[in-house]
């Protein structure tokens, strides 16, 4: 697996590279390139190399490959794939706030603007997610702290958890007079509801539904 902060040393020490050693530089664009052609022609199409590049040349050219030799190695890194509700239980948000971030580019991967809706999207691990203050992560590390810091937890912490669930599950069944599905019965879609209160709810509800079916 290629970490971001792997991911940013060797991008680093190329631009750095570039300016103190532009031969090195040179030759180590030429064998990336020659492989990410290998890998997918049609990338570089109407591009070509030359021996005569600058140093600000050769950086700005560093700047169209790398991000395309990290792709193809994230592709081919045997990646897992997640529902927006496996991520959202993963960042402990709702998959509302997922489906934001997809759209708002947040949460990016290779394909996903072919995707007409992410309601029944796919994300891979090696999906990139970036903060508020531009800090990258990568899924899969976010997955990984995700299970370590609930592998550590005290197992008097998921009867806690457990009552809590259902304490909120009554609450809502409580407030709506009745299960989730009679609830979406009366008040329709709240994926496409102009009611937030419901939207918002029923995100929340159906996570609660879903942590108690996976602890049964």
């Amino acid at each position: 697996m290629i970490t971001i902060e792997e991911r940013k040393i060797v991008e680093d020490e190329f631009y750095r590279t570039t300016k103190q050693n532009p031969q090195y530089s040179l030759a180590a664009y030429k064998l990336i390139y020659n492989l990410v052609h290998r890998i997918a022609p049609d990338s570089f199409a109407g591009h070509s190399v030359s021996d005569n590049l600058s140093p600000d040349e050769l950086s700005a050219a560093f700047s169209q490959l790398l991000p395309l030799a990290f792709e193809y190695a994230a592709e081919n890194d045997n990646s897992l794939q997640y529902t927006t509700g496996q991520l959202a239980a993963y960042f402990g948000v709702s998959t509302t706030t997922i489906n934001n971030w997809l759209r708002d580019k947040r949460i990016i991967y290779p394909g996903m603007d072919d995707k007409p809706s992410f309601k029944q999207a796919r994300i891979p691990d090696t999906a990139i997610y970036k903060s508020t203050n531009g800090q990258e992560t990568v899924i899969r590390e976010v997955i990984r702290e995700y299970e370590c810091k609930k592998a550590a937890e005290p197992r008097y912490n998921e009867v806690e958890r457990m009552k809590g669930l259902v304490q909120t599950l009554l609450a809502f069944e409580s407030k709506y007079n009745g299960t989730y599905e009679e609830a979406e019965a009366r008040l329709g879609d709240p994926s496409s509801s102009e009611d937030w209160t419901w939207t918002r709810d029923a995100d929340e509800w159906r996570y609660v539904i879903r942590e108690i079916a996976d602890e049964r």
